[in-house]
């Protein structure tokens, strides 16, 4: 099951039991039954009482109290090699910088460009945090003896604006210079995908009883896809429609829509374990879904063409499928692309005033208390 040969013989088998369950009669061999029911065993028992022209699933298609193994997806981890960008300092406006969460900021130079051309006597530099204190000591800290400062694991309370004062001797004029330089420093996350599916199925008549059986078989299908990427399946549901095809005449067909989100069981985990790159890893966890969903549909095209004349009731229709990628933020996080412009698809951390409770993709103006702080969940 861990090979992408296993992978590939699992859809087929899950595309194979669409067609098994739907065509009337004994079109197949007993071989081929007993692998199916194997694989995904019946679920039948226990359901009844739904519609035949309308459907859903209470809330989602998570493990449903069934023991199923979690299967690791083989991947070759590589250390990572951070090229560590270098960013200068700005004396006429502050310098925006985006920081991934619980990874290193870019070495923030406490000079402009100009200035760092230039030969400095006996040179001093202080770092001001968002306290409006030094941070000089701070265990997150890091500056160098040239002035440069570095952030290290960035959390969401280390936003906010940094003043670097460097200061040094006009020896000729015998005088003191100083210069100022802001950096504004957002903590920002990966946005967590999803998918909303829809597609459709021909059937013979809205008011069959066969419907809904197709319906729990297409359920279970579904759920046992994608059950070991820590991935779940929600808000499937099924209408059906009489449409008038053109040249075809009307043709009864079951409208069928869902959602992928990668929170399935186990993702919790799954983030412990890579807190650096939680996101990166359930986002690649989720597009592994998607990928064996539309192999899944695509595979029952061919075994239908396959079929070469003995077309079952149910039945895929062809380029049918239709997938749209939503994206998440999580609590404390929104986009926002007039102040980000820089960073307009991150999540950025919300800044002072605003809040994200949920996963909504914006941050939201919290008018009932002052929020001075960065990330906030609630107002």
């Amino acid at each position: 099951m861990r090979s992408s040969e296993a992978g590939g013989l699992r859809l087929l088998a899950a595309a194979l039991l669409i067609l098994l369950c739907a065509v009337p009669g004994d079109l197949h061999s007993t071989e081929k039954l007993l692998l199916v029911e194997q694989k995904f065993g019946d679920d039948e028992d226990g359901e009844g009482g739904r519609g035949s022209d309308t459907s859903q699933l209470d809330s989602s298609l998570d493990l449903e109290g069934r023991a199923v193994e979690l299967i690791e997806i083989p991947v070759v981890y590589r250390e990572r090699v951070e090229n560590i960008s270098e960013v200068y300092g700005n004396s006429n406006r502050p310098v925006k910088v985006y920081v991934k969460m619980y990874h290193d900021s870019p070495v923030l130079l406490c000079t402009t460009q100009e200035l760092s051309e230039k030969e400095l006597v006996d040179p001093y530099f202080i770092w001001v945090g968002p306290s409006g204190r030094n941070i000089k000591g701070e265990p997150y800290v890091r500056i160098s003896e040239t002035g440069s400062l570095l952030l290290k694991s960035f959390d969401k309370f280390m936003s906010g604006d940094y003043t670097c004062t460097v200061s040094y001797k006009d020896v000729e004029n015998n005088k003191e210079l100083f210069l100022d330089m802001k950096f504004s420093i957002y903590g920002f996350r990966e946005p967590d995908y999803s998918f909303k599916f829809s597609t459709r199925y021909h059937t013979h008549e809205c008011h069959d009883p066969s419907n809904t059986r197709f319906f729990r078989k297409f359920k279970s299908v579904g759920k046992e896809l994608i059950a070991d990427l820590t991935s779940r399946i929600t808000d499937v549901e099924m209408k059906c429609h009489v449409v008038k095809v053109p040249h075809k005449g009307l043709i009864t067909e079951l409208f069928i829509t869902f959602k992928v989100d990668p929170f399935g069981y186990g993702w919790e985990e799954v983030c412990r374990k890579l807190i650096r790159d939680c996101e990166d890893e359930t986002n690649r966890r989720v597009k592994e879904a998607q990928n064996r969903i539309e192999a899944f549909f695509k595979k029952q095209s061919i075994a239908l063409d396959e079929m070469k004349g003995s077309t079952p009731n149910f039945y895929y229709i062809a380029n049918s499928l239709n997938v749209v990628q939503v994206d998440h933020c999580r609590p404390g996080f929104g986009k926002n692309k007039l102040t980000h412009l820089d960073c307009s698809e991150c999540c950025v951390v919300c800044d002072h005033g605003m809040y994200s409770p949920s996963n909504d993709v914006y941050c939201r103006p919290c008018t009932s208390v002052k929020i001075n702080y960065y990330g906030a969940t609630a107002c």
